[in-house]
């Protein structure tokens, strides 16, 4: 039978990989919680499995476009509750009969879509706004673990069919759990290629911040 560490080593030894192993765990906690330069691990993706984990405290400000990205997901159109129905605690915007889900126009989502990827380090409340700079008539989503074409993979939707309308999501965020965020097109010819351009997205919220991924526990043998 094997022996265990301690039994293969002197007493000094082990004492002595004992204070590697301790050294090794703080050197990765202290990776894992040490705040990135602003923007450093942004990567949105042109789908969501392309996206990494934006990383920081909130507020969380970044910019984005989706200009002459592809038209990856198109979501059927529901403006009657259930919209989006992935489970998700979250609420978009739309007319009363879509709430807490958000309505999806016939167009929208038609236009390139451009994702983001985000985790939280701990239960909290978040508020998701992107606005368009650019004129275009932008839309949001919101899916949970993964993106589709489906209404079962959405959370919430926000398209309030404005040029450069502010679009808004909340969030109950779980923590360790992958959220994304999708910003979209809408075309008034429900056609595509629909609008694409630049845009600001913020995620405001307390008690928790942006991380890649949940901090796992570490033991010495």
């Amino acid at each position: 039978m094997k022996k265990a560490l301690r039994d293969q080593m002197t007493p000094e030894q082990y004492a002595a990989h004992v204070d590697v192993m301790a050294q090794q765990i703080a050197n990765r906690l202290a990776a894992a919680k040490a705040a990135p330069a602003p923007n450093a691990v942004r990567a949105p993706g042109d789908t969501c499995g392309a996206a990494t984990p934006e990383v920081g405290a909130l507020t969380y400000n970044t910019t984005g476009s989706t200009a002459g990205l592809v038209d990856d997901y198109d979501l059927p159109p529901d403006t009657t509750n259930p919209t989006c129905a992935a489970g998700t605690s979250c609420t978009g915007t739309g007319p009363a009969g879509s709430l807490p889900f958000g309505a999806i126009y016939t167009g929208t989502g038609t236009g390139p879509d451009q994702a983001f990827s985000i985790r939280t380090s701990a239960n909290c409340s978040l508020t998701l706004t992107m606005t368009p700079t650019g004129g275009q008539d932008l839309a949001l989503f919101l899916y949970q673990n993964q993106c589709s074409s489906a209404l079962a993979d959405c959370g919430c939707s926000s398209d309030v069919g404005v040029a450069n309308g502010a679009e808004t999501i909340t969030l109950n965020a779980v923590a360790g759990t992958q959220y994304f965020v999708v910003v979209d097109g809408y075309s008034a010819g429900a056609t595509p290629p629909g609008p694409s351009g630049p845009f600001n997205l913020s995620i405001a919220g307390s008690g928790c911040t942006l991380t890649p991924v949940q901090l796992q526990s570490f033991g010495i043998d």
